[in-house]
C-alpha cells in the first residue's frame, strides 16, 4: 500500500485582510500576497499552487476566524481495496 498525501491551503479572500502573518507563518514560502484587492479593500493572500507540506503553521498564526483552512486529501494507491472498488465504479461506467 502506498499513501500520498495532498495538502494545500483555502484561503477566504473576503475574509482576508492581508495582515501577511500565513506569509510570514510559511516555511514553504508558498503563500503570497496578491496585487488584486478583495470587496472591503485589502490585498489578500493566496497559494501559489505548489509547496505545502500540510504544516499547518499558516492556520495557526490567521487571526481571523474561518479565514484559512488548510486542506489535506490521502490517496492510497496498491490496495486490494481500493482496487476493487476502482473496478466496481469501472463496471458500471464510471472510472475506466
Amino acid at each position: 500500500m502506498i499513501e500520498e498525501e495532498i495538502s494545500y491551503p483555502v484561503i477566504n479572500k473576503e475574509i482576508c485582510k492581508g495582515c501577511m502573518r500565513c506569509i510570514v507563518g510559511c516555511p514553504q514560502n508558498a503563500i503570497l500576497l496578491s496585487e488584486d484587492m478583495n470587496n472591503a479593500g485589502y490585498q489578500f493572500a493566496y497559494y501559489s499552487g505548489n509547496g505545502c507540506t500540510g504544516c499547518k503553521d499558516c492556520y495557526f498564526t490567521c487571526p481571523e476566524p474561518l479565514g484559512l483552512e488548510v486542506h489535506q486529501i490521502k490517496n492510497i494507491t496498491n490496495n486490494s481495496i481500493a482496487k476493487m472498488i476502482k473496478a466496481k465504479v469501472a463496471s458500471k461506467g464510471g472510472i475506466k
